[in-house]
């Protein structure tokens, strides 16, 4: 199995990754993508994704982020905070893993980065700290949606973080608002499992990183301010409009669409209609 281990200062990190190209009959894939899951999440998230993006000729790239997966999660250690000598689960850590790994792989441009939920954090710092890399970038249900006064209201005490925030997503589409069909019934099962495997002071550890500290990349002015660095063509999709309001108020480049009803794994349920978008957005582009 393909390992990367992480430069990134701090606790030894071994990153787990897929990188697969399209066949060897097709012309060489001009653009990468790098597909970012959210917490609790793994690498088999892009399972709708990856094999529509091989079929648009595209070198795809799928990492399962340090904590997650089957890269390294090593319990984050007391010094881990904004007082700290070590910030282990904060994206910028994570971001530096994944620009390490692409440049391991000889990937030194036009990379179009995909992530969803806690993942866009991730890719936001990515694209923002490395402009002429990232040529463009999909955020499917970002984060950034809360403002600091709301996240200081419900995230300063790390006792109540979890169940403040699952209460705050509830009410904004992350679990489906119609039924899915029969043949869905195993999906939110297969995601509260993962999330069951995910060590509880990791899960922490990325919620204090993203919304209690006061630069955490999950507050809304935080994320508006460092998006500005961006060059990126942008995509923003969210289950409702709740998840994209803060992407349309960075400015008219970010395209946005609303795939609702079905929760914040859309991804998977519409699949092929978030597919559709993407294809679409990226021919636009001219990214394949």
């Amino acid at each position: 199995m393909p390992f990367f281990t992480s430069p990134t200062p701090g606790l030894p990190i071994d990153i787990y990754y897929i990188d697969e190209s399209p066949p060897p009959s097709a012309e060489p894939p001009s653009h990468t993508c790098l597909l970012i899951p959210g917490i609790t999440c793994d690498l088999s998230d892009w399972s709708w994704q990856v094999p529509f993006l091989l079929s648009k000729n595209l070198r795809v790239i799928t990492p399962d982020p340090r904590g997650q997966g089957r890269s390294s999660a090593p319990l984050p250690p007391p010094s881990d905070g904004p007082e700290g000598d070590k910030k282990t689960y904060y994206p910028e850590s994570l971001s530096s893993d994944l620009f390490a790994l692409l440049s391991h792989l000889g990937v030194n441009s036009n990379v179009i980065v995909i992530a969803h939920s806690l993942g866009t954090c991730t890719a936001t710092h990515l694209a923002a700290t490395h402009p002429d890399l990232v040529v463009g970038l999909v955020l499917l249900d970002p984060l950034h949606c809360m403002p600091s006064s709301t996240c200081d209201e419900l995230f300063s005490d790390p006792e109540t973080t979890m169940q403040n925030l699952m209460v705050q997503f509830a009410g904004k589409g992350l679990v489906p608002t119609i039924k899915s069909g029969p043949e869905w019934d195993w999906h939110m099962t297969w995601i509260q499992r993962r999330g069951m495997a995910q060590d509880p002071s990791i899960i922490a550890a990325m919620t204090y990183a993203c919304w209690t500290d006061k630069q955490g990349l999950g507050r809304k002015e935080v994320a508006m301010e460092l998006s500005k660095a961006i060059k990126a063509k942008r995509l923003t999709l969210g289950n409702s409009d709740y998840w994209i309001q803060t992407d349309k108020e960075m400015g008219p480049t970010v395209e946005t669409a609303v795939v609702e009803g079905v929760g914040h794994w859309f991804h998977h349920v519409k699949g092929q209609e978030v597919n559709q978008i993407l294809g679409d957005w990226l021919q636009k582009c001219g990214f394949c």
